[in-house]
């Protein structure tokens, strides 16, 4: 550096306010001696001293192009710049107004403002108040960019970005289109913001509004292979004829293409979008699709539930249990169908109530003459909660081991030893239709548990039970309807088989596996 030139950094410094004015535009520009340092020149021109100069502002202004302006973040430099008076600050405000929806009356006022010193304000003037609100960005940074003035692509990619964090779905719309406008094929940086649109988009719930399929399409791809899983994901779907929220897939991907999107699926899912599992079981198990696989259809479905998926769940315990034909397998499908429920899963409760047999009376009525109950004989009260809670029968209620049988999701009852056929003895599991069965459950194990270990038997044999009940009911006038259910044989023989239940349940369980 020339002595003239630290002299002259050495008075700036020491407070010149023209000597700082000089080095900051000499950073800026990188000329007469000084490197090109954008950062530097602003600290010079913005420091207390001389920040509130008209002077300083518009050197910032006129220096740098719009879109290092906005990377440096002097929006508001610019602003009062132009507002000074400078016709170029003018022209890069108003454009900078324009890469934000409902801004362009102020925009063109910017505009006409500086047309009588640059000479391509007039021409963005024209543009402004001719051309369609789709083109009007694109022109007018087309023009800039012709005119060697701006970079108009650095622009609306910066206002893109910027309208991406502040979730500004229309501004970033449209400043996307304006890039598409003016460039043949994405880069990695406008891949990404077309990623993000798309993701919002569909978030929520609005369309493209006219961006082109095929840059669309090739920014997800660009995206999939950079490692994008929501690039990944929407490709995927979109090229196995899945919408995207109100997206169709034909805004997204040109045509189809189910083995390639299966398995763009398929990453996606492993990459952590359990959606994906759910859109795979869909394929696999429709077959009429070319990719159709039922066992690979299966597998999806579960790994779908185990990973919180509601209809998931649903469909697989569905499933399960039309096929159980054991009470193991009974038990892992009502689990699935608790879980759907407790989600919220209209249909899974449908289905679990179809588990449970009706028991007739108030339920305020039942509670108060229980509580009545439970002062003289507790085992008692405990056992006629469970037994309307869970739709029991008189002999289930009174031989049911509620430790034995807790589960988290309800309750299993049996095998029953009072009964000599071990076909009508057989177990079978009930699941819980409210918080308040569980409480009342994990009561009862309580209260039994405490008996056993105090090595007594309060309650003796099932013909003393049955006794104590009956002598209950008649000192407390209660009817036994209000308590124990009644069903044949056949009737709880088919909670016990799943091809029986699926007969009885055929409309519930048809609803449940269409949803």
């Amino acid at each position: 550096m020339r002595r003239q030139d630290i002299q002259l950094r050495a008075l700036a410094r020491s407070g010149d306010i023209g000597a700082r004015l000089e080095v900051g535009r000499r950073y800026l520009l990188g000329v007469e001696g000084f490197p090109k340092h954008s950062s530097t020149g602003i600290d010079y021109l913005t420091h207390p001293s001389a920040c509130d100069l008209s002077g300083a502002r518009i050197l910032i202004a006129e220096c740098l192009p719009l879109d290092e302006l906005l990377l440096l973040g002097q929006q508001e430099s610019l602003r009062m710049a132009a507002l000074s008076g400078s016709a170029l600050a003018q022209l890069k405000f108003g454009t900078y107004l324009l890469t934000h929806t409902g801004r362009e009356t102020e925009a063109a006022a910017y505009y006409a403002r500086a047309a009588a010193g640059e000479a391509c304000a007039a021409s963005a003037l024209a543009i402004c108040e001719s051309a369609s609100d789709s083109e009007r960005l694109p022109k007018i940074l087309r023009l800039l960019t012709d005119d060697k003035k701006e970079n108009g692509c650095a622009i609306a990619e910066f206002a893109a970005r910027e309208a991406q964090a502040q979730g500004d779905l229309p501004r970033l719309r449209l400043c996307v289109h304006a890039v598409i406008r003016l460039m043949s094929k994405p880069t990695s940086a406008i891949s990404k913001l077309v990623v993000a649109m798309v993701r919002m988009a569909e978030r929520t719930d609005e369309s493209l509004k006219g961006m082109p399929v095929e840059f669309v399409q090739a920014s997800l791809e660009m995206q999939n292979g950079q490692g994008n899983p929501d690039a990944t994901y929407a490709l995927g779907r979109a090229l196995s004829g899945i919408a995207c929220g109100s997206l169709q897939p034909s805004s997204l991907a040109e045509s189809p293409n189910l083995r390639k999107g299966t398995a763009l699926l398929l990453r996606a899912a492993d990459a952590g979008q359990n959606e994906a599992w759910l859109h795979l079981y869909k394929l696999n198990s429709d077959h009429r699709c070319s990719v159709a696989n039922p066992q690979m259809a299966r597998f999806f479905l579960e790994k779908a539930a185990e990973r919180g998926q509601a209809e998931a769940q649903r469909k697989l315990g569905a499933l399960m249990l039309r096929e159980a034909g054991s009470i193991t397998e009974s038990e892992q499908a009502i689990c699935w169908l608790y879980r759907a429920a407790r989600e919220g899963d209209l249909h899974a409760k449908q289905l679990l109530n179809s588990l449970v047999l009706p028991v007739s009376g108030s339920d305020h009525e039942a509670k108060v003459a229980v509580d009545e109950l439970d002062h003289s004989d507790p085992w008692l009260a405990a056992r006629l909660r469970l037994a309307r809670h869970f739709g029991l029968t008189k002999l289930e209620a009174l031989a049911v081991d509620p430790a034995e049988g807790k589960r988290t999701w309800g309750l299993v009852v049996g095998p029953n030893p009072f009964i000599v056929q071990i076909r009508l003895a057989a177990p079978r599991a009930i699941p819980a239709l409210s918080d308040a069965a569980l409480v009342d459950l994990e009561r009862a194990v309580t209260l039994f548990g405490q008996s056993q270990r105090n090595g007594g038997d309060a309650e003796g044999d099932l013909r003393r039970r049955s006794l104590n009940q009956r002598r209950a009911f008649e000192r407390h006038n209660l009817h036994e309807s209000m308590f124990f259910a009644t069903a044949k044989s056949t009737v709880l023989d088919s909670f016990r088989l799943g091809p029986k239940w699926a007969f009885r349940a055929r409309h519930s369980l048809h609803l449940a596996l269409a949803a």
